[in-house]
């Protein structure tokens, strides 16, 4: 019922996007359309889900063979918060690089008084 009340509701919307991939309906959903999420909360996990499974294995391969490159024997004791921060920065190495330093140290020193007459 909530997949034919989405497709009812979201229709001509839809149609108005030549060809719409599983990834411009769910932003039609899930970013323009977020007032109507609630009466359809079934459709959308069903998209953040079928979004956020890989396509393939290589990236869960991947994962796991960067874990191995961060872990090494020298490294057995870090934490688990570290080492899975450790591993998304490594995974995610494209999107890290392209973060601003600069406005994150910013943010830090204006989180405490002795931290800005630092930085």
């Amino acid at each position: 019922m909530q997949l034919l009340s989405f497709r009812a509701i979201l229709k001509f919307e839809i149609e108005k996007v030549p060809s719409a991939t599983i990834k411009d309906v769910a932003e039609i959903l899930i970013v323009k359309n977020s007032s109507i999420t609630t009466s359809i909360p079934d459709v959308v996990t069903a998209f953040k889900i079928f979004l956020t499974l890989p396509v393939t294995v290589a990236s869960a391969e991947r994962s796991f063979s960067k874990l191995k490159l961060i872990k090494s024997y020298l490294r057995s004791t870090m934490s688990q918060d570290r080492l899975s921060g450790l591993s998304i920065l490594s995974i995610e190495n494209e999107r890290a690089r392209k973060v601003d330093l600069s406005n994150i140290v910013k943010t830090f020193a204006e989180q405490n008084a002795r931290r800005r007459e630092r930085f």
